[in-house]
């Protein structure tokens, strides 16, 4: 606790100090996992696989339709999956729960001020 409390320990300072290219490589992590997560719950798919290492043959739709995407679009590709800083892949199943709780949850918002609000 007080680590934190020091302003140069502090998480926010930590962050402040990251160069805009990690942000941005972060961001592109971020959005093509959102985008997968997007497309997945759309066509009702599921998410993850029965055998999700590095030498199995399908390692579930998420992983797949994501090394996809790297494929497709060569600047994301170089900032995804093996290429990622091992903590920071966002593809670890809490994170795509997490990916999903905010699309419910904006859904919901929409489907709320659709409604115009009054009927609840």
């Amino acid at each position: 606790m007080q680590d934190l409390a020091n302003q140069r320990q502090s998480i926010q300072s930590y962050f402040d100090r990251q160069s805009e290219k990690l942000k941005s490589e972060h961001r592109m992590r971020l959005n093509a996992s959102i985008d997968i997560v997007r497309f997945l719950l759309r066509n009702g798919l599921p998410f993850r696989g029965h055998d999700e290492s590095e030498d199995s043959e399908y390692k579930g739709i998420f992983l797949e339709l994501l090394e996809f995407h790297g494929d497709k679009h060569p600047d994301v590709g170089k900032v995804i999956l093996r290429h990622a800083p091992k903590n920071d892949m966002m593809i670890c199943p809490t994170i795509q729960k997490e990916i999903v709780d905010a699309c419910a949850k904006e859904t919901t918002k929409a489907i709320i001020k659709d409604l115009d609000d009054d009927y609840f």
